[in-house]
């Protein structure tokens, strides 16, 4: 009975730990844009005065290896795959830079992250202008 447990146990195990360290979660009624290019995502740590559309929020838990010019390039990356001109960044527990808490969240109430975290996380509010 043990061995015929143990091959899908490990098979769930390896499916759970398999789960993507960057992931996107739309806001509710938002639409959907075009990809754009890397290139042209700006990372913002404030909201632009510009008129804007947030739609999405990208959560990233980078690995420990990852240098700063890395891990902002993957966000560039999804960013521009799910068509944002810019992402502003809300959270940012792994390079512990000072950074702007927005009314994007769907309850739209602030939220600051100020205590001292184990998880390693980088949330960014994807914008596209208008």
């Amino acid at each position: 009975m043990g061995k015929r447990l143990f091959l899908p146990l490990m098979l769930a195990a390896f499916i759970v730990s398999c789960a993507p360290a960057l992931r996107v979660h739309y806001f509710p009624g938002a639409r959907l844009y075009p990809p754009t290019s890397p290139q042209a995502v700006d990372l913002l740590r404030h909201e632009p005065r510009r008129p804007h559309d947030a739609f999405a929020l990208i959560r990233y838990d980078p690995p420990r290896s990852l240098s700063r010019s890395e891990a902002e390039w993957k966000l560039r990356r999804k960013g521009a795959a799910i068509g944002a001109d810019a992402l502003v960044i809300q959270v940012d527990t792994v390079f512990r830079e000072r950074v702007w808490v927005g009314p994007y969240r769907p309850y739209r109430g602030r939220r600051v992250h100020r205590t001292v975290t184990r998880e390693r996380i980088i949330e960014a509010v994807a914008i596209h202008y208008r």
